[in-house]
């Protein structure tokens, strides 16, 4: 030691913490040299002469640190980059950060690795080198191909590895302070234990299999993939990244879902909401569940989890590629974009996801469910689905010929029939009598005597209809849409398209959002000449403000009732009606016509057309230009949607020519005029009635029922009040004709009063014109302009505007794209892509659809009543069409004592109903659909023509590939029904292996998954993949590969899977599961010290930064030269030599190493006194010596 005089000496508290750590920096700075000697870092420094340590041993001939690199050149160079003083210090510096215990355990990490595990590394590194082969060998054009690729990115300024690798340095960090030793060493040994699994080895075969077939095997998906990325690549998100962010953003999303807490409170963690959607799917989806019965596995209409995955799966796929369901097959998706980026606001939406969460929360009449106890327990979003089933199967063919019965026959699949609206008044459907509506309708139709106007032919053409003829074909013109003009359902100009409900409502939708049909326009949008645009780019308003197709006032058509009344000699004075025959009786009728309004024509006119003025006017609610014409497309589109909920004026006109009494030998003309003020006016549409009696009421609104739409015994008068209340609704009957014995003069019929014990019979209990199993849940269609309890009006549109429901542009987009696509709706092969979403609607509202026989009652009771489609209400015992049941009777079936009936869409909502605790809310409260809409409606611009084109064709192709068993896929394609089945039958059996208490840690499986979206998709995850990607999306975009530089990489990734001769290898799959796993076991006791040592290591400014900086390959190699030089080195005696010698680069390393943590843990040992050699620890020295590190790691024992 050293003996010098008046020395300070440091205290014994200061020095012993000080020696440890000194000690542990010495043992660390002799690891570094090594280290770096293995590596090949230059054999002089600056500092020391390594020739004071020559022995004079020229016979050794194991590893040598100065040279053990010299036969790969390439690996050599990047270290002889570096500068050996700087190297150890920056290395040391970081290393003496961390605590002694930590370095302590990477020392013996590293030896246990080395020697423990050594077989497993040196397998580990023979794959690699096969790795590097494969990509060398079996496709050496490509790999080639690829090298300028590989240069830029060699090129390329901001670090590629630290990017890539989803392991951030405050990850590790957090792992560590988290954790305790044995919790970090238990993690380390089950991940282990899982890569060993065979579910593991399973999963990875089949992703290699998929990968082999995706890119090898099936020409269609490889060519999927190509296009996919050639959109993603494509040089115009080289200059705008935001569609690459919009994608990035969706990912990070999926992951920020499991940090929200799900409830209306944020009662639940995503945890146990995961939990629970796995029991209750088994509970309820799958055979064996405890609520799953017949109801569920109905053979027509499965409400089982493989069925829901299998049908989804195909309406999915039919979205990208329409197939025969369209003219020619058409991509709904990439449609569905382009309507989005129609909107302006739609690229950039703002909290879709709120308007998720609140159709769970509210109900049907937008109420809350939570806290509203008047409120019913199934959300709005899930009653969506159910109404939406339901139009599309309501509607009956009535058995017209039997006038003695009510009875239907058969079933239109959506079509409302005029029966259905008179049997929903509960009229006199069939009696004993003459005096019902079958006799009626046809007795009327049947005398070809009705006469409707026709605009394109200027004439009168008879008007013919019965109770089978649909609703919506007899609607006037300007309230009608694209729905051909009646027909005969029989004949080929049917429209069997548009007579159906829904479709009619979703193209009225899209004509008044997109097409320019409503009143309000956006002032800021204009063309050339300064009209004013639609956002589909038609004219919505002349720039002198002339109308193009709103129209502010309206005709109904003309109609004309001809009647024949009785020739005689009072009607010759004065003459009534036209006579054909002299003066004095005759057995030849007089010939009379009638028109709406209560017209009579003049006696001297013998055919239909000369009441000029038989119509109605109709004038929309008055709106000013100020009004009209609003700052964006986003308030436009709001508030022309309400104007259609609301205010649009839907007229429709019946005229019927029949005897209105049993007992009268004559016809008379009867007019029924209704008037609905936007949809929910017409839904709610209905006589206003007392108690007892309607005929005081005629014409009375509803609503405004202060008023009358006019008196209905005003001859000639046209409509003299109409209501601007919103939501309003009126029904008028008018019946003329020429007394009792048809000899008076022209006036209202003599039977009125007995008109309304034939049209409403029971006037104290009415639901209207509209079927009440659909009008009492229609209101949920409210809910798509604002989740409100209050209607909101197009004038109160702005002072609501924050409630306003953000998710229907996205879904009148795809409602437009399905509308475009519709042909044909007159022809034998229509086309109606309407069934995609309907059908997912039904599927969307299983288990409480099914398929019947009809029981609502009949008179007489039917025998043999017609099977149909239909939806399991409360009131079901009295039959699904019953017209007087109470409210709640129509309300669809949520239980039925001890059985339960939950939807998919309930399920993934809530836990129990009302709790509002399930996925769908955790959704919610992220921006995963607004993300998802964004990306949509910015790949639809027009700037980005040529990426929407590649990514929805990739698609497609893609998909095309994936195939339901029977669609007997062939061996290259996926089969994605073996996927169905194992999923379903692991949520089948995992309550059963586990049991039922979610909470019992055998369900910890969940909290994996859970976990793992966490871990690897958030963007507050130091472990985030989707921050790697993002990255490596950057990285190519900058570095802009060619459509031919695509292709080769695809190539070159391809040949991972299988060797040069074409057979299957599973390489990486062994590196995983075999190699890797014993490593990992190896190394697990000191997983925690590892972490705390990465961390300083890891950390921005630390040894890898420094690495980063200054460690770089000799720019006269190629990154081809390095891939070969790591292939021989891997495979090299250096690395794969199995002796326990000085010739096995492993083990005598594994061995340095183990010694220097054996002097490490013995703690630092002074030179005994008599030496001479001085310890340096005054004040006044320095703190090390080169001789003094060798000293104490190699001679203090």
């Amino acid at each position: 030691m050293n003996l010098k005089t008046n020395c300070n000496r440091k205290s014994n508290f200061a020095l012993a913490i000080f020696e440890n750590r000194i000690l542990f920096y010495r043992i660390l700075m002799a690891f570094q040299i090594t280290l770096l000697f293995v590596l090949g870092c230059k054999p002089q420094s600056t500092k020391y002469d390594t020739k004071v340590f020559f022995d004079n041993v020229n016979s050794y001939d194991g590893i040598s640190l100065f040279t053990v690199l010299n036969g790969f050149p390439v690996l050599k160079s990047f270290f002889v980059s570096l500068d050996p003083v700087d190297f150890n210090k920056a290395l040391g510096d970081n290393l003496a950060k961390a605590s002694r215990e930590d370095n302590l355990g990477t020392l013996r990490a590293t030896q246990s690795a080395l020697l423990v595990s050594r077989s497993s590394i040196q397998t580990l590194s023979s794959d690699g080198a096969s790795l590097i082969e494969k990509m060398e060998t079996t496709n050496p054009a490509a790999y080639d191909a690829v090298q300028p690729l590989f240069e830029k990115i060699r090129a390329y300024p901001r670090p590629v590895v630290r990017n890539l690798i989803p392991i951030s340095a405050n990850a590790i960090r957090q792992e560590y302070l988290s954790k305790t030793k044995d919790q970090v060493t238990q993690s380390i040994q089950q991940f282990a234990s899982d890569l060993k699994s065979t579910s593991t080895h399973d999963l990875l075969v089949e992703i290699e299999d998929v990968g082999y077939k995706g890119l090898v095997a099936n020409a269609n998906a490889r060519a999927g993939v190509e296009s996919l990325l050639n959109g993603f690549f494509d040089p115009v998100l080289v200059a705008d990244r935001s569609l690459k962010d919009g994608f990035i953003s969706i990912l990070y999303d999926l992951g920020e879902m499991m940090f929200k807490r799900s409830g209306f409170s944020d009662f639940k963690t995503p945890n146990t909401a995961m939990k629970e959607l796995v029991f209750n799917l088994d509970k309820y989806f799958t055979a064996g569940g405890a609520q799953y019965n017949a109801d569920y596995s109905d053979p027509l209409h499965p409400a089982e989890l493989k069925s829901f995955m299998m049908e989804s799966f195909q309406i999915v796929r039919s979205l990208l590629d329409t197939g025969t369901l369209t003219a020619t097959p058409v991509n709904l998706l990439q449609k569905t974009a382009e309507n989005l980026a129609l909107l302006d606001f739609a690229v950039a939406p703002s909290n879709v996801d709120n308007s998720l969460k609140e159709l769970i929360r509210i109900d049907v009449d937008g109420k809350d469910r939570a806290y509203d106890g008047t409120s019913r327990s199934m959300s709005a979003l899930e009653t969506l689905f159910v109404v939406l089933t339901i139009a599309n199967n309501y509607g009956f063919t009535w058995d017209t010929a039997t006038t003695t019965n009510d009875w239907i026959n058969g079933t239109t699949g959506g079509e409302l029939t005029v029966g259905d609206a008179i049997h929903s008044l509960k009229s006199v459907m069939g009696s004993s009598d003459s005096f019902n509506f079958k006799n009626i309708t046809n007795l009327s139709k049947n005398s070809g005597k009705v006469f409707r106007y026709n605009p394109a032919t200027s004439t009168m053409v008879a008007h013919q209809f019965d109770l089978n003829s649909r609703v919506l074909s007899l609607m006037e013109d300007n309230a009608r849409g694209v729905t051909a003009p009646i027909s005969d359902p029989s004949a080929g100009n049917f429209d069997r398209v548009y007579n159906k409900t829904l479709p009619w409502a979703l193209n009225w939708i899209k004509r008044v959002t997109y097409g320019g049909y409503g009143p309000y326009y956006n002032k800021n949008r204009r063309d050339g000449a300064g009209n004013y645009l639609s956002p589909d780019g038609t004219i919505t308003r002349n720039n002198d403000l002339s109308e193009t197709l709103y129209q502010p006032t309206w005709q109904t058509r003309r109609y004309e009732i001809q009647l024949d009344i009785p020739d005689s000699a009072s009607n010759d004075t004065p003459k009534r009606c036209y006579d054909p025959t002299p003066a004095g009786p005759s057995t030849t009728d007089n010939r009379c016509f009638i028109g709406l309004r209560g017209i009579k024509a003049a006696n001297t006119v013998q055919t239909p057309g000369n009441i000029s003025n038989a119509y109605y006017t109709i004038t929309e609610i008055p709106k000013t230009d100020a009004q009209r014409a609003v700052d964006s497309d986003e308030e436009a589109f709001y508030k022309n949607l309400q104007w259609l909920m609301y205010e649009k004026r839907f007229v429709a006109v019946l005229p019927v020519r029949a005897k209105l009494a049993a007992t009268v030998a004559f016809e008379e003309a009867l007019f029924i005029t209704a008037i609905g003020n936007g949809l929910v006016g017409m839904l709610n549409l209905k006589p206003n009635c007392n108690p007892t009696s309607c005929a005081a009421d005629n014409g009375r609104w509803t609503i405004d029922n202060a008023n009358y739409v006019k008196t209905y015994s005003a001859a000639g008068s046209d409509l003299t009040y109409l209501s601007n209340t919103p939501g309003d609704s009126v029904m008028l009957l008018e019946g003329w004709g020429f007394g009792a014995d048809g000899q008076q003069a022209f006036q209202v019929t003599f039977v009125y009063p007995a008109l309304w014990s034939l049209i409403v019979p029971s006037p104290d209990l009415i639901y209207g014109m509209l079927p009440p199993v659909i009008s009492l849940n229609v209101p949920v269609l409210e809910r798509l302009g604002f989740t409100t309890s209050t209607k909101v009006i197009p004038d109160l549109v702005n002072s609501n505007w924050s409630q306003r429901n953000t998710l229907t542009p996205l879904v009148v987009a795809l409602a437009k794209a399905m509308d475009d696509q519709v042909s044909g709706q007159q022809t034998a092969g229509f086309k109606n892509p309407y069934t995609l979403l309907t059908n997912l609607s039904e599927i969307l509202s299983r288990p409480l659809v099914f398929f019947g026989p009809d029981t609502t009652a009949t008179n007489p009771t039917n025998p043999a009543p017609p099977s149909f489609t239909q939806v399991r209400i409360v009131g079901m015992a009295d039959g699904f069409r019953n017209p007087v049941a109470s409210v709640m009777e129509y309300y669809p079936i949520t239980s039925s004592g001890a059985q339960e009936y939950r939807t998919l869409i309930s399920v993934l909502s809530e836990n129990t109903r009302r709790f509002q605790d399930g996925a769908l809310n955790l959704i919610g409260k992220t921006q995963l659909l607004t993300g998802l809409t964004k990306f949509l409606g910015q790949l639809g611009l027009p700037v980005n023509v040529n990426v929407k084109t590649k990514v929805f064709n990739g698609l497609k192709l893609v998909m095309g590939e994936i195939k339901l068993t029977a669609e007997s896929p062939t061996a290259t394609q996926f089969n994605i029904e073996t996927k169905f089945t194992e999923w379903r039958d692991k949520v089948a059996n995992y309550p059963t292996v586990n049991g039922t208490n979610i909470f019992d840690p055998l369900w910890n499986g969940v909290d994996d998954v859970v976990n793992l979206f966490k871990d690897y998709l958030s963007r507050s995850s130091g472990w985030s993949i989707v921050a790697s990607l993002d990255f490596l999306l950057n990285l190519l975009l900058d570095i802009s590969p060619s459509s031919a530089d695509i292709t080769q990489l695809l190539n070159l990734a391809s040949s991972l899977f299988y060797n040069a001769d074409n057979t299957r290898s599973y390489t990486i799959t062994n590196i995983l599961t075999q190699s890797l796993p014993p490593v990992l076991e190896a190394m697990s006791p000191y997983g925690r010290p590892l972490y705390g040592t990465g961390y300083y290591l890891a950390t921005n400014g630390g040894f890898f930064s420094y690495l980063e900086a200054k460690m770089f390959m000799n720019p006269s190699f190629a990154v081809k030269d390095l891939f070969a030089d790591v292939k021989n080195f891997l495979r090299s005696d250096i690395i794969q030599n199995k002796e326990d010698t000085n010739r096995s680069f492993l083990f005598s390393t594994g061995t340095l190493i183990r010694q220097m943590a054996d002097i490490y843990q013995a703690g630092r040992k002074f030179s005994p006194v008599g030496f001479y050699m001085y310890d340096n620890w005054n004040n006044d020295q320095p703190t090390s010596t080169l001789w003094d590190d060798m000293n104490f790691m190699f001679s203090v024992q």
